[in-house]
C-alpha cells in the first residue's frame, strides 16, 4: 500500500514538472525579441504623434472657429453701435430743427406781442399829445383875444404877443413831428427787430413832446407878460379892478394848459 502510494505522488510530479516544462516553452515561443519590442515602441510613439498631431489640428481648427466667431461678433457689435450713433444723430438732428422751429414760434410770437404792445402804445401817445395840442392850442387862441383886449386899454402887449407866436410855432412843430408817428410805427412793427426799431419811435415821440412842453412855457411866460403889463396900467380903481379880474381868467387858463401838457 505504501508503495502504491509512492508512485502516485511519483507520477504527480512528473506531470507537474511536464506542465511547466510545456508553459515555458510557450511562454518562450510567445515572447517577442528584443527588435519586435523596438518596432513595437516605434509605433505606439507614431500612433500617440499622430493622435497629438490630430489634437492639435482639431484645437486649432476650434481656436480659429472661435476667432471667427469672435470676429464677427466684433464686426455685429460694431455695425450695431454704427447704426445706434446715426440714429443719435438723427435724433439730434430732429431734436435741433424741433428746438429751431419752437424757437422761431416763440420768436415771432413775441414779435406779434412787441408789435402789437408798440402799436397800441403810439396810438395812446399820440392821442394824448394831439389832444394836449389842441387843449393849449384853444387857450392860445383865448389869449390872443384877451391880447387884444388889453392893447386896446394901452397895455403894452408885445412881449405877450411874442411868447404867443412862439407858442404857436412850438404847436406846429409838435403837430408835424406826430404827423409822421403813423409812418414811423408802420415801419417799426414791419422791420425784423421791432424793439430795436423803437428807439428811434421813442426819440420822435420824445420830440414832440418837448415842442409841446416848450408851447406851454411860452404860453406860460406871455401870462407873466400880460400881468407885468397890465400892472403897469392901473391908473384908476376902475381900471385896476377890470385889470385884476382879466389876470385871473388868464391865471385860469394857465392852470387848464397845465392840466392838458
Amino acid at each position: 500500500m505504501n508503495t502504491s502510494r509512492t508512485s502516485f505522488s511519483i507520477t504527480s510530479m512528473l506531470a507537474v514538472l511536464a506542465f511547466a516544462s510545456f508553459a515555458y516553452m510557450a511562454h518562450a515561443q510567445t515572447e517577442p525579441t528584443q527588435q519586435e519590442r523596438f518596432e513595437q515602441m516605434q509605433e505606439e510613439a507614431a500612433e500617440r504623434k499622430a493622435e497629438m498631431e490630430e489634437a492639435r489640428e482639431e484645437k486649432k481648427e476650434e481656436m480659429e472657429e472661435k476667432r471667427e466667431e469672435m470676429e464677427a461678433n466684433r464686426e455685429d457689435k460694431k455695425e450695431e453701435m454704427e447704426a445706434k450713433r446715426e440714429e443719435m444723430g438723427e435724433a439730434r438732428e430732429e431734436k435741433k430743427e424741433e428746438m429751431e422751429e419752437k424757437r422761431e414760434e416763440r420768436k415771432a410770437a413775441l414779435a406779434e406781442r412787441t408789435q402789437e404792445r408798440i402799436t397800441n402804445l403810439a396810438a395812446n401817445v399820440s392821442n394824448r399829445m394831439e389832444a394836449a395840442i389842441t387843449r393849449i392850442r384853444q387857450i392860445v387862441d383865448r389869449f390872443e383875444v384877451r391880447v387884444a383886449t388889453l392893447q386896446e386899454k394901452g397895455v403894452d402887449t408885445a412881449a405877450a404877443e411874442a411868447e404867443l407866436a412862439a407858442a404857436s410855432a412850438h404847436l406846429d412843430d409838435a403837430e408835424n413831428t406826430i404827423a409822421s408817428i403813423d409812418a414811423l410805427v408802420t415801419s417799426v412793427v414791419g422791420s425784423e427787430s421791432p424793439r430795436e426799431a423803437w428807439v428811434a419811435g421813442k426819440e420822435t415821440f420824445t420830440s414832440a413832446r418837448d415842442s409841446i412842453k416848450a408851447s406851454h412855457q411860452s404860453l406860460r411866460n406871455a401870462v407873466e407878460a400880460l400881468k407885468a403889463s397890465a400892472s403897469q396900467q392901473r391908473d384908476a380903481t376902475t381900471s385896476a379892478d377890470n385889470d385884476e379880474t382879466e389876470d385871473e381868467e388868464v391865471q385860469s387858463d394857465t392852470n387848464e394848459a397845465e392840466a392838458a401838457e
